[in-house]
């Protein structure tokens, strides 16, 4: 809960790792019930989990799983996926943890909080922490100060145990090495392209039967995909606004309810360095005025980051007095102050002036209109869902359905590869998974407020595609072959000439070809006109080796002229031996980490009550 407050992101996919750990549960000596209170669904020991924390560290997963697919999830859902079994896990894996800490007496101070709590960005406002952002968002997740400090308090205890066992981990120097000399080899080669031109005689043109020989022989080639045939009623909130007749004088009556939207005030975008005392902030200003120091330079000084000096785009008024006056009066970007604010003497640095801007009711009528439909749309629609639900449950068919709703009637056929945005949309996909054939589905909610139930009125399995339909295709798939077989023809004729000692200028001169040379280069090179099997065909072959492949424009015949090792003063080369080391250390220290907690609660007393688990789950929709 607390790392989503931070950055937005749940950590569930750290311990899906972890997840390997919940089949052996059993194995673990995990047992049910054992006198715990009705308020607990597991205990680790002497830790205890409370329905509270599985019922929040459930929403918080439902919150991160519907911003990821951009589908809201029920709790049935969740559980088909396993959402359920994860949170518990890691609520035990926390307590596990916590359980070890206590033990070896690992504590956090009050000031680790607060400066943990000062560092979550929901937390803060243009003027830094916020005691009223804090309460008000404590207490749209059901929480309090006490509790969720002594969250941060566990977080940070957990995070220093777990660290004084992995940190010192990791993996040993040549391990890197190695994919870096992989990565990093550099070769250089010659090359030419090898075209119809360059062949004593072009290609035949295919007879009738060789055309549909060929088809015989590729008939995988030529085939439709299996195709499900669906009818759908539906409704559309853009569709059916589309339908609906606004007032003018309801469209006059939101423009000036809603002002705000269409009169801007002028904004800046701003950063700015806050100081404990007003001569500091005199002095910090006169090195910037003097050129002897830069703003960001004073900013690393005082330990702050980019996201500490950030303002965003502010009003006037969101400034007090003194910062208004001077960061509004002066017309060009720029560092000004020092000037109070309510974190002491500040500097703001101008990186933007938005002037004021004003959007006449005429040209915001278009805009104001679709909003106003959209809404009434989607009220219509929902003021018909209740009709529409009867009359599936009561056996209703989808023509029956769209002549008594506001739904429509409509069709689609789904196929690998099909184009139309229903066939790719995944609601719309899921609940065709499970529809049975003939019968009319329950209604699906689509991402955009769309409503349907479909029918899967049949499918027709893969079959080939009639030849009178392919024959052109056929006919350029086989002229194609024929030209790269011949290429490759000539391309060995040359290579047996390149093995033998002739030199890729005699092989150009023997077909009339241009010889291009390329490298030092590494596999991740790309190079104008030659193909990325070619690269890799370079990399295979030995020094003086030759290599081919087929291009867009012909066939590429190279021959490697030098391989040489990794360039030392490659500041790419420097940059991946880092990363490369830090995301090895990065896996030793999560299997260790995997370890720890495997070890750990395998060797707790661990208790799960049931049937509070099974209470918790079912307060979700």
């Amino acid at each position: 809960m607390l790392k989503s407050f931070r950055d937005g992101r749940s950590n569930i996919f750290v311990w899906i790792l972890m997840g390997l750990l919940f089949v052996g549960l059993a194995g673990f000596g995990i047992t049910t019930g054992g006198g715990m209170s009705t308020r607990e669904v597991a205990r680790v020991g002497d830790e205890r989990v409370s329905a509270q924390d599985l019922a929040r560290s459930l929403e918080q997963d439902l919150r991160a799983l519907t911003a990821q697919t951009g589908q809201p999830f029920t709790m049935e859902q969740a559980r088909a996926f396993g959402l359920d079994q994860r949170a518990l896990l890691r609520l035990v894996n926390d307590a596990a943890l916590d359980g070890e800490a206590n033990r070896l007496g690992i504590s956090v101070g009050d000031e680790a909080v607060r400066e943990q709590l000062q560092q979550i960005g929901a937390f803060r406002t243009a003027d830094g922490f916020s005691r009223e952002a804090y309460l008000n968002q404590l207490n749209r997740i059901g929480s309090n100060p006490a509790e969720f400090e002594a969250s941060i308090r566990d977080e940070i205890a957990r995070a220093l145990y777990i660290a004084s066992v992995t940190a010192p981990s990791g993996m040993p120097p040549a391990a890197t090495e190695v994919i870096v000399e992989f990565v990093g080899e550099r070769r250089t080669f010659d090359w030419i392209v090898l075209t119809e031109a360059d062949l004593p005689a072009g290609p035949p043109e295919p007879t009738q039967a060789e055309i549909r020989a060929f088809y015989n022989t590729h008939g995988d080639r030529y085939m439709r995909p299996e195709v499900q045939n669906v009818s759908y009623a539906i409704v559309s909130p853009a569709t059916l606004a589309e339908t609906v007749t606004i007032p003018d004088a309801t469209l006059r009556a939101a423009y000036d309810e809603n002002i705000e939207r269409f009169q801007l005030p002028a904004r800046r975008l701003l950063e700015r360095i806050g100081f404990g005392t007003d001569a500091q902030a005199a002095e910090a200003m006169a090195e910037i005025t003097e050129g002897s120091a830069t703003f960001d330079e004073i900013a690393a000084e005082r330990g702050l980051t980019p996201d500490d000096l950030d303002l965003g785009l502010l009003t006037a008024s969101d400034l007090a007095r003194e910062a208004r006056d001077a960061v509004f009066g002066p017309d060009q970007p720029g560092i000004y102050g020092p000037v109070p604010s309510a974190l002491g003497p500040s500097i703001y640095r101008v990186n933007g002036i938005f002037d004021a801007e004003e959007t006449p009711f005429e040209e915001a009528r278009a805009q104001i209109r679709e909003q106003l439909a959209l809404e009434e749309a989607r009220d219509l629609i929902l003021g018909d869902l209740e009709v529409i639900e009867d009359l599936i449950a009561g056996g209703a068919r989808l023509d029956e359905i769209a002549s008594e709703t506001i739904m429509d009637l409509g069709s689609v056929e789904v196929f690998d590869g099909s184009d139309d945005p229903l066939a790719q949309d995944p609601a719309f996909l899921r609940a065709l998974a499970g529809a049975r054939e003939g019968e009319e589905t329950d209604l699906v909610e689509l991402s955009d407020g769309t409503y349907l139930t479909l029918r899967l009125d049949g499918s027709e399995p893969p079959a080939p595609i009639p030849f009178e339909d392919v024959e052109v295709t056929v006919a350029d798939d086989w002229r194609a072959e024929e030209l790269e077989a011949a290429l490759s023809a000539l391309a060995e004729t040359l290579q047996v000439d390149l093995e033998g000692g002739a030199s890729m200028a005699d092989a150009a001169e023997t077909v009339g070809a241009d010889v291009s040379a390329e490298g030092p280069l590494t596999r991740s090179n790309v190079v104008s006109g030659v193909p990325p099997a070619l690269i890799e065909a370079v990399f295979a072959a030995e020094d003086d080796g030759v290599a081919r492949a087929m291009g867009e424009d012909g066939l590429v015949l190279a021959q490697v002229t030098s391989i040489l090792p990794v360039a030392p003063d490659d500041p790419d080369i420097s940059d991946f031996r880092e990363a490369t080391a830090a995301q090895f250390d990065l896996q030793v220290q999560d299997d260790l980490r995997l370890a720890l907690v495997n070890a750990l609660v395998g060797s707790a007393d661990v208790r799960l009550n049931q049937s509070v688990i099974d209470a918790t789950l079912e307060q979700f929709p």
